[in-house]
């Protein structure tokens, strides 16, 4: 699949210097003429952006400079991507359409990335695909099938754990479904479904895997909470004639899915229905998951003790060669001040924002218990270098006469891949 480098689709807006005075600010953008907002950087690094009208409206103090009335925006640090993980920048615009910042691996400035241009680039380059409903009606009398997953008890998920959490479910339960079943998935986070075309029957054992799989990834994440199940159903397209019958018999399947007992329950339509059930095992083997985790941090850990500090970005970075599956590592001083930059796994694809020296994580959950002294694994929370959900490790170690914290993130997406690794009794 094509790949593009980020910086390549991103607008090469002029920039203003911060400490400009405002005057000369508007003197710059009546010689742009065109741009109704410009870059403000500061070596080379940009800070945020400035509007014209802010301008305009601060023009009679000659007090201010250009810097003071910056307004900040997320910044991306460009990567190398193919279209698929492209199309996951588009979660930066959920709330609002303000463009992104770009910049170079050296934190300089690159360009500003506006929605309307990523949507006109992905809409331009993305292969002839067509949305799988539409594609359903070409599949109708052939062999191909139409796979639907969806999730049990999620009302109280969500009013226990809130909704945020509650999609991300939803995400593991969608990553769980491409790794079993080959075809084109789609996650209606507006339905609460997960919907596959494939030109394959999925055997019974990796229905049934699938699910499994899901139940191990609550458990890790939610030991403490009372299950949620997956329920889904299969129906061969090669007798189904038309969208009216399609739909009629997919209320059918759900209707019988709703007298399904506390169970994951999955249905294969056909002239003999037959079933797949999977209850929830015991939970030990979560626990063996989790020290591992915890021993495997250990070892991290270890091997800081006994090098130089100066080193410990390169060891730590080192260390996603053994454990792959953390994304990010990061060091703070006793007081829960970042003391190195954020070291990211170089296997990612997806972007990263650049975490800082000099960050004050003293008030966060994982620096606080890491100080009691155990290592400590967070609840599932939005992690300001992705702006997706992460789990973080967290532990003090001891380095001469002082103490540190070391976390490491392990991205809540992965979370499938990593239960996946380890072999269970």
């Amino acid at each position: 699949m094509r790949e593009v480098e980020l910086r390549e689709i991103a607008t090469k807006v002029p920039t203003l210097n911060y400490d400009l005075s405002i005057v000369e600010a508007l003197k710059i953008f009546a010689e742009y003429g065109i741009y109704d907002l410009l870059v403000v950087v500061k070596d080379r690094k940009p800070l945020g952006v400035v509007s014209k009208k802010d301008l305009l409206m601060a023009q009679h103090r000659s007090d201010l400079k250009v810097g003071d009335i910056t307004s900040s925006l997320p910044k991306v640090k460009t990567f190398k991507s193919s279209l698929d993980r492209l199309e996951g920048l588009f979660d930066f615009f959920t709330f609002n359409k303000k463009p992104l910042i770009v910049v170079n691996k050296d934190g300089t400035y690159a360009g500003l990335l506006f929605y309307h241009v990523l949507l006109h680039y992905f809409s331009g380059i993305r292969e002839g695909t067509s949305p799988l409903f539409q594609r359903l009606r070409e599949l109708f009398g052939t062999d191909a099938y139409f796979y639907n997953f969806y999730l049990k008890e999620t009302k109280r998920f969500r009013e226990e754990m809130g909704t945020a959490r509650l999609e991300g479910l939803y995400k593991l339960l969608l990553e769980n479904v491409k790794d079993h079943i080959e075809g084109n998935a789609f996650l209606s986070l507006e339905d609460g479904e997960v919907y596959v075309l494939s030109r394959k029957k999925v055997e019974e054992e990796k229905i049934k895997l699938l699910m499994e799989e899901f139940h191990r990834e609550f458990s890790l994440l939610y030991g403490e909470s009372k299950p949620v199940h997956v329920c889904g159903f299969c129906v061969p397209l090669k007798d189904v004639k038309s969208y009216e019958e399609f739909f009629s018999l997919n209320s059918q399947l759900k209707e019988r899915l709703k007298s399904t007992p506390d169970v994951s329950f999955f249905i294969y339509h056909g002239v003999q229905p037959h079933v797949v059930v999977c209850e929830y095992k015991g939970r030990e083997y979560i626990k063996r998951v989790k020290e591992k985790i915890k021993e495997d941090f250990k070892q991290i850990l270890l091997k800081l003790k006994h090098s130089d500090k100066e080193m410990w970005e390169y060891v730590l970075q080192g260390a996603f060669k053994e454990y792959p599956y953390f994304e990010i590592f990061y060091i703070m001083s006793e007081s829960g001040v970042q003391i190195s930059n954020n070291v990211i796994n170089p296997r990612i694809k997806y972007p990263i924002k650049t975490g800082r020296k000099g960050a004050d994580r003293s008030e966060k959950p994982y620096f606080k218990m890491a100080k009691e002294g155990d290592i400590y694994i967070s609840e599932i929370y939005l992690s300001q270098a992705t702006d997706d959900f992460c789990i973080t490790l967290s532990s003090k170690f001891k380095y001469g006469d002082k103490f540190y914290v070391l976390a490491g993130d392990i991205n809540y997406t992965e979370v499938h891949k990593l239960v996946k690794s380890y072999a269970f009794a």
